[in-house]
Formats: structure tokens, C-alpha cells, sequence
């Protein structure tokens, strides 16, 4: 995107693309019976984890004086051409961007629950209390401020990163930084939910529950002060910090109406301090009109709140991949393919003016068991989502800038000044959340299990599981055409998972296969997956299980020919190959 030559950098040698990751942690749930019906019951999770990842060397432009002896331009002001420049490069003689994040999690529930009356009204009235805490340290940053000083003298050498030169070395050290960050998210949690039975109907006895719910919610973000100044090349952001109360009433009715047909009608209010409240309503109706068949439909409202790092996060500064499309229809290269890759500086961040994300959902399916021992389901179901929380990619950006498409408020391409009716290369862009997506999704599931029982050879077993994406489409900005994503990379139409099981006594065989559909055109191929795993019950009360995942070593597709694509291979497919997998479980 830059006129003239360049070096491209093959960053994906040096990245990770998952990271280590080392973790412990306990459970704990205790009951006492109270008698009478009543029971106080306890559950703790604490987890510790040490995750570990690599990034490439920190990559940004910086500001070379006019007169540093590395500056091309520079010839000793005979004639008055010097000036200033943006230098771009790898910092590859700082080294990788090293990560470490020390996480520590813990989750306390204390209640109380049973029957009361003589109408047997059961209970529950708990209180929680969670703690995140992710303490986060990364290495191999550089000072932006530090480099430029020591680039005016000299003593960083511009034009060589890995000169060994000791003035370079040590303008190296002078200006390598660590980063520290700390999250910090606090909840606590007060409920209470009842539940019993109505009067009687002719066809059966009315249900009911009903309950409520007060929360709190606190989180903390706090960065290093040399982001907060934005003086660090590699890496941006800012303290940020909110809370958030809530309040929730809901209720559910479940209704015999015929002896074949049951109604469930259900209700949630929220109230939320920081952007207001929401109703959701939802009904379920079941037709069994012969003993194998069985008919099902669903209605329902939803909303979700926008999380308190979208509402208050900083921006924060990433390179990511695109190509300029406006720059190149421009130049006349008409083939989209031949369009060059760049990794364009980019800037995120949260938005406290987002609203709550909305959606319907419409689900309508039939269960049948024709034979003893087999039952087949299909379900076909619409969600609509609407004010969907999103943040253009940088190639979204730039491909409604390219469409003529007036970007969302606050999203802004900035470019260098146009020459000869060609737009300048991009100097970067700023892509903060905001609520501008109408996405809908449409498709089916079908189910299938069947078990067959012999009297010596043990239980066999297959279940099957295939879920069809017939629509996954979007309106990234209102009034815009509607992109459809299902088919496309990253998104198969469809995908399945086979497992077969052989049970006997104490010994259990799964065999699972997991199918994904190509997907891109074609470009990304379709994949299959084998896992087996071997449990053994204990006569003293353990459970030890083995196996292996990704039996025969399938590779992950990471590219479709011409362009890697990290984020599509990293949570389709496995990316760790051939895994042998060991555990055990005691009871106690």
C-alpha cells in the first residue's frame, strides 16, 4: 500500500498461534440436612492459571529527525532537502513481544433451599460472591519517546535493526519496555426462587416459579502509565473502570391444557443501572399426539446488556492484516486477489453510550422414536438479532469506504494526501464497538441415538449430531445490503459430530468424529477429526479415563492458497494435533 519497494516480514513464523497454558484448580460442594426438609448447602471454585504467548517483534512508525545521521535525507543541510520522516519497521533487533498472564478466579455460593407449607413450596435462597483477577506482564515493548531521541543522535541505527554496533545495542536496551496490565472483575449476587404447583386442571396439575435477583458488578482495568501516555510502538490502551447494579423478577406458568397439548409461558424483567431495563417473555408449547411423536414450537424476546469493558474499555492499539481495495481500483488492479496484504495500525475501543443487544427466536421441531431404542429429532429455528454489539474488522472498514458507504459514527479511515486521483496508503483506523449490526440466523438440527442392549457383549450406542446453517447474515450499518456469511471462511454450513460407545460393566469406549463442512468457495477443504477415549469405574469409587484427541494427527487449515487466515483455523479446527490425555476422578 506504501508507493515504493519494501520488505515484508513473515511475522507468522514468530507468533504462537495458541499460547501455553498451565492451570490448577479445586471444587468443592458440601450439604448438610437440616431435617424438615430443609438443606444448607456450599460450592467453591478456586483457579490459578499461567498462560503464555508470543507475538511477533512490535511494529509502528516512528519520527526520524531531519538531521539523525541515519536519516537518508539528511546531507549535512548543504541544500536545504532535509526533513523529517516516518520510519516503519520491525523492531525485530527488540526480539518477540513475550505475554504472561497469572490469573486467579474464585466463586463462593452459600444457600439455603427445601420445602415449606403444606402445599410443598420448594426454595432456594443462595448468595454469591466471584473475584477475577488476571495479572498480565509483557516484555520486548518499545519506548516510542526513548527511540526517537536516540534515532535523532544516531545511536539507534534506523536502517539496520540488528546492527551490532555497541551505540545500537545499547539504544536497544534503553528503549525496551515492560508493559503491565491488571483486570480486575467483582460480583456479588443475592436470590431467591420458588416453586410449587396451582390448582388442578382436567388435564393435569398447573406449575409455577417465580423468583428475584440483585447483583453487583465492579470491574477495574488498569494500564502501565507508558500506554496511558501512548508512548510505547507495539501496543496501546488505557485505564478504564465501572460498575453496574441490577435487579431481576421473573416467572414461569406451566399449563396442561389438553392431555395432549402443554403451554409454558415465562417472564424476565431486568433493570439495569447504567443503560435501563428490558422485558423478556417467552412461551413453549408440546403436542405428544401418540406415545412415539411428539410436536414442539418456541417464541421468545431476549436482550443482553453490553458487557461494563464494552461500555468502558480504552482504546487500544493492534496491526492487522487488509487489503486497500479503494487504493487499488485507483491503480487500476481489477483482480481483487492481486490487491497487496498490508497490516494497518488500528484502534479499538469501548463505547458508554451502547445500548442492550435485542432478539427474537422462533424454534419448531418434531421428536419421533419409531423403533424401541431409537429417537429422532429435527428442529428448524430463526434468531434475530438486532443493536448487535460490533467492531468492523479493519477490511470491513475499508470495504464499505470502497462501497461508498458512510462509515459508522466514530469510524474513521485516515489516509496520507491523495496524488494523481490516487487515494494515499492508510495511515490508520479507528474501529470502536458500537450497536450497528441487524444479524439474523436461520437453520436445523437433526439428532439421532440409538441404543442396542445384549446380554453378554455389553450396550452399543451412536448418537449423532448435525447442525445446518441455512442463513448467517448481516446488516452491518442499517440500510445497507445484507451480507451473507453462511458458506463463506469461517463460517461452514454445517457441521456434525458422530460418537459411538461401547458400555459394559465398568468399562466405557467412546469413538467420536467431528465433521466440518468446506467452506470459502471451496478454498478451505473439509475436515474430520477422530478422538477416542477409554473410562474405567473403579471398584473404590474412581473414574480413571484415557485417551487420545485428534487420533490420526489431522493438520488444521490455516490457509486457502493465497491468504493465511489465523482467526478461521484457530476455533474451527484443532491446532494441536495428536494429543494423548490422561485423568483421574475420586469420590468422595
Amino acid at each position: 500500500g506504501i508507493p515504493g519497494d519494501g520488505c515484508g516480514f513473515g511475522y507468522a513464523d514468530r507468533s504462537m498461534l495458541t499460547g501455553g497454558i498451565e492451570r490448577k484448580s479445586t471444587f468443592l460442594l458440601a450439604s448438610m440436612d437440616l431435617g424438615g426438609g430443609h438443606e444448607v448447602y456450599v460450592e467453591n471454585r478456586l483457579t490459578r492459571a499461567e498462560t503464555f504467548g508470543r507475538y511477533a517483534p512490535a511494529v509502528g512508525f516512528f519520527v526520524v529527525d531531519a538531521f539523525a545521521p541515519t536519516n537518508p535525507f539528511n546531507d549535512d543541510g548543504i541544500d536545504g532537502n532535509e526533513r523529517d520522516i516516518f520510519a516503519f519497521h520491525r523492531f525485530i533487533g527488540h526480539g518477540n513481544r513475550d505475554e504472561t498472564h497469572n490469573i486467579t478466579e474464585f466463586d463462593t455460593i452459600l444457600g439455603i433451599k427445601g420445602t415449606v407449607g403444606a402445599s410443598d413450596i420448594g426454595y432456594d435462597v443462595y448468595v454469591r460472591h466471584y473475584e477475577y483477577n488476571n495479572r498480565n506482564e509483557g516484555d520486548t515493548y518499545v519506548i516510542t519517546s526513548i527511540l526517537e531521541d536516540l534515532a535523532a543522535t544516531g545511536a539507534y541505527d534506523v536502517n539496520n535493526p540488528l546492527s551490532q554496533d555497541p551505540n545500537h545495542l545499547a539504544a536497544v536496551a534503553a528503549t525496551s519496555a515492560t508493559l503491565l496490565r491488571d483486570v480486575f472483575t467483582k460480583y456479588s449476587a443475592a436470590a431467591v426462587t420458588l416453586d410449587g404447583s396451582a390448582w388442578e386442571m382436567p388435564a393435569g396439575q398447573v406449575g409455577w416459579a417465580a423468583g428475584a435477583e440483585y447483583a453487583s458488578n465492579d470491574y477495574q482495568d488498569q494500564y502501565d502509565s507508558l500506554r496511558e501516555a501512548g508512548n510505547i510502538t507495539g501496543s496501546a490502551g488505557n485505564s478504564a473502570a465501572g460498575d453496574r447494579t441490577r435487579s431481576a423478577f421473573f416467572g414461569e406458568i406451566q399449563i396442561p391444557i389438553l392431555e395432549m397439548l402443554e403451554a409454558n409461558i415465562a417472564v424476565r424483567y431486568d433493570d439495569y443501572s447504567d443503560f435501563g431495563s428490558a422485558t423478556s417473555p417467552q412461551i413453549n408449547l408440546r403436542f405428544t399426539p401418540h406415545d412415539r411423536v411428539t410436536l414442539r414450537a418456541s417464541f421468545g424476546e431476549g436482550f443482553k446488556a453490553p458487557t461494563l469493558s464494552a461500555l468502558h474499555g480504552e482504546v487500544a492499539e493492534s496491526f492487522n492484516n487488509g487489503q486497500d481495495f479503494l487504493r487499488c481500483d485507483a491503480q487500476g488492479i481489477t483482480n481483487d486477489i492481486d490487491c497487496p496484504t498490508f497490516q494497518y495500525q488500528n484502534f479499538s475501543g469501548g463505547n458508554p453510550d451502547l445500548k442492550a443487544e435485542q432478539s427474537e427466536s422462533f424454534n419448531i421441531g418434531v421428536i419421533v422414536e419409531p423403533i424401541d431404542g431409537l429417537r429422532l429429532s429435527v428442529d428448524y429455528f430463526e434468531i434475530a438479532l438486532t443493536d448487535k454489539v460490533n467492531s468492523l474488522s479493519v477490511q470491513e472498514a475499508i470495504n464499505l469506504e470502497r462501497a461508498g458507504v458512510a462509515l459508522p459514527s466514530g469510524v474513521e479511515i485516515v489516509r496520507s494526501p491523495a496524488a494523481g486521483g490516487i487515494p494515499g496508503f492508510i495511515n490508520f483506523i479507528n474501529i470502536p464497538v458500537a450497536n450497528i449490526t441487524v444479524q439474523d440466523i436461520a437453520g436445523f438440527d437433526i439428532r439421532a441415538h440409538y441404543t442396542f442392549e445384549t446380554a453378554t457383549a455389553g450396550t452399543f450406542s451412536a448418537n449423532l449430531d448435525y447442525s445446518n446453517i441455512s442463513e448467517f447474515s448481516e446488516i452491518t450499518i442499517a440500510g445497507e445490503d445484507r451480507v451473507e456469511f453462511a458458506g463463506s471462511i469461517g463460517a461452514p454450513d454445517w457441521q456434525a459430530v458422530l460418537n459411538l460407545r461401547w458400555q459394559r460393566d465398568a468399562y466405557t469406549v467412546n469413538l467420536i468424529s467431528r465433521f466440518t463442512d468446506g467452506h470459502g468457495d471451496g478454498a478451505y477443504k473439509s475436515y474430520n477429526r477422530q478422538d477416542i477415549t477409554f473410562n474405567w469405574a473403579t471398584p473404590w469409587d474412581g473414574d480413571i479415563r484415557f485417551g487420545v484427541r485428534n487420533l490420526t494427527d489431522e493438520d488444521p487449515i490455516l490457509e486457502n492458497g493465497t491468504t493465511f487466515d489465523d482467526v478461521a483455523g484457530a476455533y474451527l479446527y484443532d491446532t494441536a494435533g495428536r494429543t494423548v490425555f490422561f485423568s483421574y476422578k475420586h469420590r468422595l
